[in-house]
């Protein structure tokens, strides 16, 4: 189409972090960067390569293509507040399942994603509601938070080179700010409201970094 920004390649490894390469996992790469803005898009792609990173820290076994496609997809109902009916972690895990499934994806594996998406907002994710929603959450944590920073101290230079924070707690606290605006029982409020999210992202590893490279 024309005036359609060009997709680069899907990558086989980001940061060292090996990329999954089947049909759904490179549509959804397609997709996630003509849907996501670039710092949520950033965002989505570090998360996968923590939790990937953490699975092998901790020696779990996971499903590559469900936690790559959940975690690109985890955040797109930021995107669409005004127009969401839901808390934006299940409407965006309902678009997830829906395109996951229209591009080939088993059912039961875009079920996993979906219910990966929705958990992330979650407190007191286990291992009984999937691994790649444990790998999701943690990794979601550790993007934002800092939360498990030293667990990626081996692939983080080389991800953080190929996709830096830039301006994103800025704008991820804006965009968690408008959800909690017209849906105040959302679990955004809690992050915002109980845990003081604004203050626990200025204090954690990440502040004053935007390359985090260090």
């Amino acid at each position: 189409m024309p005036g359609m920004p060009s997709v680069p390649r899907l990558p086989r490894a980001i940061g060292g972090v090996p990329v999954p390469g089947d049909l759904v996992s490179a549509a959804t790469w397609r997709w996630a960067h003509r849907a996501l803005p670039r710092y949520l898009l950033a965002h989505s792609v570090r998360a996968y390569c923590w939790g990937a990173s953490i699975a092998a820290v901790e020696g779990w076994s996971f499903d590559r293509p469900i936690l790559w496609t959940a975690s690109l997809m985890h955040d797109y109902g930021l995107t669409r507040i005004a127009r969401n009916t839901m808390c934006f972690e299940v409407e965006g895990a309902e678009i997830a399942r829906a395109f996951l499934e229209r591009q080939g994806m088993a059912p039961g594996a875009a079920d996993r994603a979906a219910i990966a998406i929705i958990l992330h907002m979650e407190p007191n994710v286990t291992l009984a509601d999937g691994v790649e929603a444990v790998l999701l959450d943690r990794a979601t944590g550790l993007d934002v938070r800092g939360d498990g920073y030293e667990l990626v101290d081996a692939v983080r230079p080389g991800v953080m080179r190929a996709f830096p924070r830039g301006d994103f707690d800025r704008r991820f606290i804006s965009a968690i700010r408008r959800e909690v605006a017209v849906r105040s029982t959302c679990q955004s409020a809690r992050l915002l409201n109980v845990t003081d999210l604004p203050g626990w992202m200025a204090r954690s590893p990440w502040a004053g970094n935007a390359a985090g490279g260090g």
